[in-house]
């Protein structure tokens, strides 16, 4: 391998990498959270960036066909600018405030220089003692330069305006510095019997990087505040994680898209390559601000939207399969305020003529829709899952389908910005509170079964479950309707509202037309005395599970805060891909997922599907750290394919989950809970 094709391997080589699956700060590195720019050379088949400087101008190199040849070039001010040396091709890899630049010249395949390239001009350089093997990587606003040279293996330098000196990590085969700050600190990766680990260098001292979690780590770039970004090949699951990393602290970079960072400026700007519907594609990306505390505020529950009815813009028609529909939920006649940032949602799949569904998604309007899926009906039935969902352009949510049905969204609170008027979360340990088969439980919340048309009222605060004196607003539930008097005895819909405060029209929170075992979550308002109602169309019994409550702000409230969805695990994609039955092993990691969840979240917002080898008796999760709880997340005992929301309380960063049966476990995250 020659010096050029060394840097060129390193991102290219990650398309292969590409199909695999789908973040907030540290306390010194700059946010993990980006507004991403596509950087696409005008018709090139693919483009590489690698560096920018502090006024966005950006370098990088172009392939302009699937089997052509690699050109260099400038983006500055939004046009692009081809850089090619007459000599050989071009791969332009540092650029510094003045507009400098340095990288390498390939004039043959064994033959590389070093460059500068300053207001149009070319100059070639090469390590002293070699010749034509020496690669220019990195520069600074002292026009100090820092690249490789080979003798046999790659070894680092630093030119220091003509003064030349050597850098070689301790111990390390290869030493290849990629970037230098104007301090001098210099960021890289070095490899140890062929494993790469990302270093920097202060001058004196070598400090190596490894992201615990990965079994190779590059670094790339480093600005003047000592943020070092890179990436990380993971172990399990098998794909890459972007990070930023300052004083031993890592923060995975934010995106539903796999960013390979490649160079970071002083703004905190930062190019590279992702790979967006899995498609290659160079970016520029702009830190943001990081999510926004939110906190809850309770609604009568009602329904918004109900493709059933006659064609508006809250009714029909049905939503064409492969296309999406956007609603404006403030102006959906269930009187939620614009000031509503999310919305607590209970969407339910209704499939024209019990038609398959492969999947639905619903995400804030005006986002990229996200790569994970809300519930699937592959058979056709009619469906309910909950879901928090922040409100995007105009305050509006987006649904897509695959294949032409019926939606429902009925609402039951929303999140908005702070205020002595919102609720603040308050997690419990996920804990049974009702179950109308057992004899055993408080008065009211046991025996006997619901009986159909008939509403009753549970006194849940009479449960050992909630604190004593919680003056709750509403309950984070999961409730589980079990087929009355036995298996295959329908229920059309199950209805939840606050005790006193029916809603004039009727909603639903779940639908069993099967008769199997369905659960879903709601967060549930509380009624007179704390207490909540619950109706059903047929015979049924009914588990409610709780796992927190909402309440004024007091000690120990926690706010939500949104973020895009991203997949945590999905353990088809973890080692053999083989399913799990009983305590799934090891624990799930959140901390340390791809999605950068901070180790201060003390709750978690999930999407949870599993895909049955058969039946599934039920699935657990619970905190890490914790025994097992005597509770359910969901049930699938007719094996079919099966969603539920589940907010999960957070431990130690890590949940455990228990499967009564043979399943794969797909965990999406959609939001936490923190201070």
């Amino acid at each position: 391998m020659t010096l050029a094709k060394l840097r060129c391997i390193d991102f290219a080589s990650l398309v292969l990498f590409a199909l695999g699956v789908l973040l907030p700060p540290s306390a010194n590195a700059q946010s993990g959270n980006y507004t991403y720019m596509n950087i696409d050379y005008p018709g090139a088949y693919m483009t590489t960036p690698t560096a920018v400087n502090d006024s966005g101008s950006v370098v990088g190199y172009y392939l302009d066909s699937q089997y052509g040849s690699n050109h260099g070039f400038l983006y500055a001010g939004g046009v692009y600018t081809t850089i090619d040396d007459p000599e050989g091709t071009t791969l332009p890899q540092g650029i510094n405030n003045s507009g400098e630049i340095t990288g390498v010249i390939e004039v043959s395949y064994s033959e590389t220089y070093g460059f500068t390239y300053v207001n149009g001009v070319f100059t070639t350089f090469n390590y002293p003692g070699t010749n034509g093997a020496t690669n220019g990587q990195g520069i600074n606003n002292h026009n100090e330069i820092v690249g490789i040279y080979s003798t046999g293996g790659y070894t680092g330098f630093l030119d220091n305006n003509g003064s030349f000196s050597s850098l070689s990590y301790p111990g390390a085969d290869d030493t290849i510095p990629h970037a230098i700050n104007d301090s001098g600190k210099i960021a890289g990766f070095y490899t140890a019997s062929t494993v790469p680990f990302g270093f920097v260098y202060d001058g004196s001292t070598y400090t190596s990087i490894n992201y615990t979690s990965g079994y190779e780590t590059f670094a790339y770039g480093i600005n003047n505040a000592g943020v070092v970004v890179g990436y990380s090949n993971l172990n399990s699951p098998t794909y890459e994680v972007g990070f930023l990393w300052q004083a031993g602290q890592f923060t995975i970079i934010n995106s539903t898209a796999f960013p390979q960072p490649a160079g970071i400026n002083n703004n905190g700007q930062i190019v590279g390559v992702y790979f967006p519907s899995n498609n290659y594609h160079g970016f520029l990306a702009t830190p943001g601000s990081g999510p926004q505390p939110l906190q809850f505020f309770p609604a009568l529950p009602c329904r918004v939207v109900d493709t059933r009815n006659p064609n508006g813009e809250f009714g029909g028609p049905p939503i064409s399969g492969g296309s999406s529909r956007s609603f404006p939920i403030s102006q959906g006649g269930c009187d939620i305020p614009t000031t509503a940032a999310a919305y607590s949602l209970n969407v339910t799949l209704v499939p024209i003529q019990h038609d398959p569904v492969g999947y639905l998604t619903i995400w804030p309007t005006g986002q990229n829709q996200p790569t994970v899926s809300t519930m699937n009906s592959l058979d056709g039935r009619i469906k309910a899952d909950a879901a928090i969902v922040p409100g995007g352009t105009g305050g509006a949510v987006s649904v897509y389908v695959t294949n032409t049905t019926n939606v429902v969204l009925d609402i039951d609170g929303y999140f908005e910005p702070p205020s002595s008027q919102t609720f603040q979360f308050h997690p419990l340990t996920p804990c049974r509170v009702a179950d109308t088969r057992k004899s055993n439980f408080p008065s009211g919340l046991g025996t006997p079964h619901l009986s159909a048309g008939v509403a009753r009222d549970f006194p849940v605060l009479e449960s050992t479950c909630i604190p004593a004196n919680v003056n709750a607003a509403a309950y984070s539930f999961n409730l589980t309707a079990v087929p009355y008097p036995q298996l295959g005895d329908p229920l059309g819909y199950l209805e939840v509202w606050p005790t006193g405060y029916e809603p004039p029209h009727p909603v639903s929170t779940l639908n069993n037309p099967t008769g199997t075992y369905v659960a879903n979550a709601a967060i549930v308002p509380a009624g007179n005395g704390g207490e909540i109602t619950g109706y059903a169309s047929n015979d049924t019994d009914l588990v409610i599970d709780v796992d927190g409550y909402f309440s004024l702000n007091g000690a120990g409230g926690l706010s939500l805060y949104p973020t895009t969805p991203c997949r945590v695990i999905d353990t088809r994609k973890v080692g053999s891909g083989q399913p799990f039955s009983g305590t799934l092993n090891p624990p799930v990691n959140v901390v340390n997922s791809p999605c950068g969840v901070p180790g201060t979240a003390q709750g978690y917002v999930f999407n949870a599907t599993v895909v049955p080898s058969g039946g599934l008796s039920y699935l657990t999760l619970w905190p890490d750290g914790e025994n097992q709880p005597v509770v359910s997340t969901l049930n699938a005992a007719d094996g079919w394919i099966t969603s539920n929301m589940a907010i999960v309380p957070n431990v130690n960063g890590k949940i455990d989950a228990y499967a009564d049966g043979l399943t794969q476990l797909i965990l999406d995250i959609s939001g936490y809970f923190a201070p």
